[in-house]
């Protein structure tokens, strides 16, 4: 879990580039976001008092830099959003420069995080349709009411809220509007920005040669300690903060220049639908069942991808097995020569028995034990999970489905279906096979 540091640096001296910064407020109702405004801004430039309603921005000085808030009203728990919250969500982007900014997800410390704030959550930041969670932070608020440290608040709070936290790269920041230090509170809640934006820019490389070279300083510094196991930790901590590090426009200049994805599983575990989101388009038809092999491929965001959709076997001798099991031995032949290739197995957010590992193990065999290591399972239907951790998912669907993570490498994504799913999943995908 990310630590918050002591000091009182200056963030333009950590990163001299940023000398201008804006800040998105995103949250529900009476979470603070308000007064969460005027603490970073230091002055009463929102009104606290009344009901956001329009989404509005301010600029000040702070620490010898340029920094834009940008306030937005706040969704309802409970009871349906109105639809000008939902717009005003959308305008609140056209307020905020392309680069550099920082989105703050307000959630107050007085509350439990649970599925009832969740969904609402969620539901609200499908409207902005960008990607977000590369950028996004927890900013707990009324921290005086935080007991025990920030850690401590958040291993109370619920797995909803770790959830949440882990989702935006384990950043987060206790703020206390009434605190005599609010002003170093802000510092370091600034500092983490300039962290997180500047790994967010850094080429993969240079990343991991610069967690290497600090593991060989601390190797020679410190002889004798368990280096092995701090390399799992730093690395663990590095690719955290690396997970959500998706550019919303332009080319991805990290990622290869191609990549195919060969979509596997059953019948009806919706294959064909899922590559369709991945393209962008209806390029597979889902209204007929899949019998041979057929490719897509489209740019996206700069990157050739290529979608392979396999015909997918049956748990009840409906398809014909001898040419399921021909067609997916074929299907890595159909990815482009030396292209980067991963496997993504569909498994329906349904259930997932033991009649499903036999039948999976029998049709896939024939790529070979080698394939599971660039495998990625692929949670279909994700909208069924109705703003639910796919944690809790996986947890009560016992051991043949953890059994299932655990030998591709516990390498998973969720794909909403629904036309409510964003492009965010897709960004956030394609990312998930760039470290694979």
């Amino acid at each position: 879990m990310m630590t918050h540091s002591t000091s009182a640096r200056s963030s333009t001296a950590l990163n001299p580039c940023l000398s201008e910064l804006t800040l998105l407020l995103l949250g529900e109702r009476l979470s603070g976001k308000s007064s969460a405004g005027n603490t970073l801004l230091g002055k009463r430039e929102f009104n606290a008092g009344r009901t956001t309603t329009k989404s509005s921005k301010r600029t000040g000085m702070v620490a010898r830099r340029r920094v834009t808030v940008v306030d937005t009203p706040g969704w309802h728990v409970g009871s349906s959003s109105p639809g000008s919250v939902a717009t005003e969500l959308r305008r609140a982007l056209s307020l905020c420069p392309l680069e550099p900014y920082a989105i703050l997800l307000v959630v107050p410390a007085t509350q439990v995080f649970s599925q009832r704030e969740w969904r609402p959550m969620e539901e609200q930041l499908r409207q902005i349709d960008v990607p977000i969670w590369h950028r996004a932070i927890v900013l707990v608020t009324r921290g005086d009411q935080v007991a025990g440290g920030a850690q401590g608040h958040v291993l109370r709070v619920g797995r909803s809220h770790q959830w949440l936290v882990e989702r935006c790269g384990n950043r987060f920041h206790v703020l206390d509007n009434q605190a005599g230090d609010k002003e170093t509170r802000v510092q370091v809640l600034l500092e983490m920005i300039d962290r997180m934006l500047e790994i967010n820019r850094w080429p993969r490389d240079r990343l991991y040669t610069q967690v290497r070279e600090r593991l060989r300083v601390r190797a020679w510094e410190k002889p004798g300690q368990d280096v092995e196991m701090s390399i799992v930790r730093d690395t663990r901590m590095w690719m955290n903060r690396q997970v959500h590090s998706v550019e919303p426009v332009g080319p991805f200049k990290r990622w290869p220049a191609e990549l195919s994805l060969v979509l596997l599983g059953r019948r009806y575990s919706g294959k064909s639908t899922a590559g369709n989101i991945i393209l962008g388009r209806r390029e597979f038809d889902t209204c007929r069942r899949t019998v041979r092999c057929a490719l897509g491929q489209r740019v996206v965001e700069g990157m050739k991808v290529t979608v392979v959709d396999s015909p997918g076997w049956s748990l009840y001798g409906l398809a014909d097995s001898k040419q399921v099991k021909v067609e997916i031995a074929a299907s890595p032949s159909l990815c482009p020569k030396g292209v980067v290739s991963m496997f993504l197995l569909a498994i329906p957010v349904d259930s997932f028995t033991g009649k499903d590992v036999h039948a999976m193990e029998k049709h896939l065999n024939v790529l070979g034990e080698e394939a599971w290591r660039k495998t990625v399972v692929l949670f279909t239907y994700g909208d069924e999970l109705r703003g639910k951790p796919v944690e809790e998912h996986i947890e009560k669907n016992g051991e043949h489905l953890q059994g299932l993570l655990r030998r591709c490498g516990h390498r998973y994504h969720v794909l909403d279906n629904s036309a409510h799913g964003s492009r965010t999943q897709v960004y956030e995908l394609l990312e998930m096979a760039e470290r694979l």
